[in-house]
């Protein structure tokens, strides 16, 4: 489930990427990937993290206060079997850094990684929030920061054992960034 209708924007191999405003506690999908930054998200109203953690009555919150997780960027948590209400089957949380500006020179790396881990998990569908809903990216940097997640998740799909196809993924990024069509636009335009 998500909040608007997916849209297809393309294809690469065996992945089909879309887009759409994802609802992180109803999303019913393989793998939910959720940034997390090392302070709580600029919007907690709006931030995947932020609800992940209402869901899960705090655990994110202990998990950085006690040092498990901080949200590091590049640190990687998976949440195998996440409890109720969350729907999707297994949630990755990836550590954005200390703040937004700070992870958007690497959106093409950490996408590149969990695009690794659903090809590598043999995913059939998987609903991509970074940076996207906990924060408010500058009007000059959407396109750009769009063109670099999707660089990232092509990156890995070619690097995904050569000589055969990636498994069947149907891939949706968020658009909850207050400008969906210049992010459509730039994932768009990165996969040509």
């Amino acid at each position: 489930m998500v909040i608007s209708t997916p849209r297809r924007i393309g294809r690469r191999h065996n992945v089909v990427f879309q887009v759409a405003q994802i609802d992180v506690i109803a999303a019913r999908v393989d793998l939910l990937v959720v940034g997390m930054f090392e302070q709580n998200g600029i919007d907690p109203a709006r931030g995947g993290a932020s609800q992940v953690d209402l869901a899960l009555h705090g655990t994110l919150t202990r998990l950085r206060a006690g040092g498990i997780f901080k949200g590091h960027i590049g640190e990687t948590l998976m949440l195998s079997t996440p409890p109720l209400p969350m729907q999707a089957g297994a949630v990755m949380l990836i550590g954005m850094g200390p703040a937004a500006q700070s992870c958007l020179d690497a959106l093409g790396g950490l996408t590149e990684l969990a695009m690794r881990t659903a090809l590598r998990m043999e995913a059939q569908s998987a609903a991509c929030l970074l940076a996207w809903s906990e924060c408010v990216l500058p009007t000059e940097d959407v396109e750009a920061s769009a063109a670099a997640m999707m660089h990232g998740a092509l990156a890995a799909i070619e690097a995904h054992r050569p000589g055969h196809s990636a498994p069947r993924l149907q891939w949706t990024f968020d658009i909850r960034n207050g400008d969906a069509r210049r992010t459509t636009a730039g994932l768009r335009g990165a996969l040509r």
